[in-house]
């Protein structure tokens, strides 16, 4: 079992790892990137190690409603969709729930959180957020170069506060408020050019998420 676990934890080929926006610049030229796999990468790496009679899924749709969003564009209404993902491989079960603007985005996040679990993909999670040029007019950016071997096993984990900030941006993101949290991150470019500026972000996040 523990092979199985080793492999389902092993980094993608880096043609496999896409990116996408999470913040942008004032000027909209820069573009703060984070590193994802889609559903169907996650589904081929079940496969792959477990066969497609080792592994089952099944979902429970939580929400799926519209809600209304303030921000500098003014007010709109926004679906939110929320869908609990249950896996099982090999007779262990875990779970998660992922959101999305539809259904198919929350079943597709749900199951990439609960194979998390599992190991799959975790890795990306430790990847550092990156700054990139960006073309506001075609909507697109080069795509950062991956590191060769994965942080933890070179030994450069991320520093503590950083993880703390992620956890919390994860937080925010399940209770539908990572656009929010998104200007804050962009307004102090990233986690911040100093220990002082880290600080004032984490207490800004976390005021956020008190409400």
């Amino acid at each position: 079992m523990d092979e199985v676990w080793r492999k389902l934890a092993e980094p993608f080929p880096p043609g496999e790892v896409q990116w996408r926006v999470e913040a942008l610049s004032r000027d909209k030229k820069r573009a703060l990137v984070v590193p994802y796999v889609d559903a169907r990468t996650v589904l081929d790496r079940l496969d792959k190690v477990v066969g497609p009679e080792g592994w089952h899924d099944a979902y429970e749709v939580l929400s799926d409603a519209e809600r209304l969003v303030k921000d500098e564009r003014g007010e709109r209404r926004e679906r939110l969709c929320e869908v609990k993902c249950r896996l099982t491989v090999l007779g262990v079960t875990k779970e998660d729930v992922g959101e999305g603007d539809s259904l198919k985005a929350a079943f597709s996040d749900a199951l990439k959180r609960a194979a998390v679990k599992f190991g799959v993909g975790r890795y990306l999670y430790r990847l550092e957020k990156q700054w990139v040029d960006y073309d506001p007019e075609k909507g697109r950016f080069t795509p950062p170069k991956l590191p060769e071997t994965e942080p933890e096993a070179e030994g450069e984990e991320k520093p503590e506060a950083h993880r703390l900030i992620d956890q919390l941006l994860e937080r925010l993101k399940e209770k539908g408020l990572g656009k929010e949290a998104a200007q804050i991150v962009n307004k102090y470019g990233g986690y911040g050019k100093t220990p002082e500026e880290t600080r004032k972000l984490y207490g800004e996040l976390r005021n956020l998420l008190k409400g």
